[in-house]
């Protein structure tokens, strides 16, 4: 360590640019993850971390990305703005310890002497100080840093994380890049009776795993937790069936809504298309056989009416009537006579439909985004 010591002691100190208000929740979101990876190292603790996040595997950590993204809300979004973007600085810097969320997955301090703990220290203190913002040494720890909210993720260098507290070292030397975060006027987040929902820009909505965990942080950051589901957004029955729905999405990825695309289905299902009786699902019609006897009696009047022609005049006339009507009784249910909402419609024609109309309607929304951008 003493090698890289005057290289460690030019490198600035990490600034955090969050308000000291989000500074200081970001530092308590960071003690509970300690908590629970505390927690995660025996099976019962597994468990109870389990019960939080219970698409994870119990009896281990969650790695600090995953955390993330889990308790969160839209962070993954963020963070694919930052990797989209090729061009993203990186520096060196010294890390608040208290900032950074790692991630014991391989070792913890208990399971080191002194004189390793010794030696993982300095490894990371000299790895440090053999790198540039150029290229990092294999040892070098390297750090994402959520500006907005002043929290660290660590990506390499997870485990070293709990020891540099466990020794109550100030800071952590690490490879640190920036990531934004969704501004506080873009999000808003929902508690309501059984779930949780944040929503993105008015339009994308997703499930907020565990809000009392970072309820402190997003209030710090300006965003207030209502109680109440606006009006004018796609019905909440319906946002939460989609977000259900697996079929939808992979387990492993994250998931949202678009309530833009729940309102362009519900406008499809509600619009009305000419239809026959057989097209409509509530309607209900006598068994098949019914339809063979109405046949054959159709035959047997249509062959009384050429029978009577000469002989009975009036009596063809009655059959011939009795045919018709007959006739139109069989025929009625074939003709699109009617008039019907999508969603009332047999499954194959609503799907039929509902395609169609989706179609043209995207086609159409497309042609008027492209009127508006020429």
């Amino acid at each position: 360590m003493n090698s890289g010591t005057s290289t460690v002691e030019k490198t600035p100190v990490l600034t955090l640019t969050c308000s000291p208000a989000v500074a200081l929740a970001a530092v308590g979101l960071v003690a509970v993850k300690d908590q629970m990876d505390a927690l995660s190292r025996s099976a019962a603790g597994g468990a109870i971390v389990g019960q939080i996040f219970p698409d994870c595997r119990t009896y281990r950590t969650l790695d600090p990305h995953s955390f993330a993204a889990k308790v969160i809300p839209f962070y993954w979004y963020a963070r694919s703005k930052r990797l989209s973007n090729s061009s993203t600085t990186r520096y060196l810097a010294l890390v608040p310890t208290s900032t950074v969320v790692g991630d014991s997955w391989r070792w913890s301090p208990a399971h080191l002497n002194d004189r390793e703990q010794e030696k993982v220290i300095e490894k990371a203190f000299s790895a440090f100080a053999a790198s540039s913002p150029e290229r990092a040494e294999s040892e070098c720890a390297q750090y994402t840093h959520i500006r907005p909210l002043g929290l660290v993720l660590a990506h390499e260098g997870k485990n070293r994380v709990a020891l540099f507290k466990e020794r109550q070292l100030a800071h952590i030397p690490a490879m640190v890049w920036d990531e934004e975060y969704v501004a506080p006027e873009r999000l808003r987040i929902f508690e309501l009776a059984g779930t949780c929902l944040a929503v993105l820009d008015g339009r994308f909505v997703e499930r907020v795993v565990a809000l009392h965990l970072v309820r402190e942080l997003v209030e710090a950051y300006g965003v207030e937790v209502e109680r109440r589901w606006p009006e004018d957004f796609a019905e909440l029955k319906q946002v939460l069936h989609d977000l259900d729905d697996s079929s939808t999405k992979f387990h492993y990825l994250p998931y949202a809504t678009d309530m833009d695309k729940l309102r362009l289905d519900a406008a499809c299902h509600d619009a009305e298309v000419e239809a026959t009786l057989l097209d409509i699902g509530a309607v209900r019609f006598p068994p098949l056989r019914a339809f063979l006897h109405a046949a054959v009696a159709l035959l047997l009047l249509l062959l009384g009416v050429g029978l009577c022609a000469r002989r009975w005049p009036d009596m063809q006339l009655v059959l011939a009537t009795a045919a018709g009507a007959l006739g139109m009784l069989l025929i009625v249910p074939v003709l699109p006579l009617v008039r019907c909402k999508v969603r009332y419609l047999k499954d194959s024609e609503r799907m039929r439909h509902f395609f169609e109309l989706r179609h043209h309607r995207t086609r159409a929304q497309q042609r008027a985004a492209a009127d508006l951008g020429s």
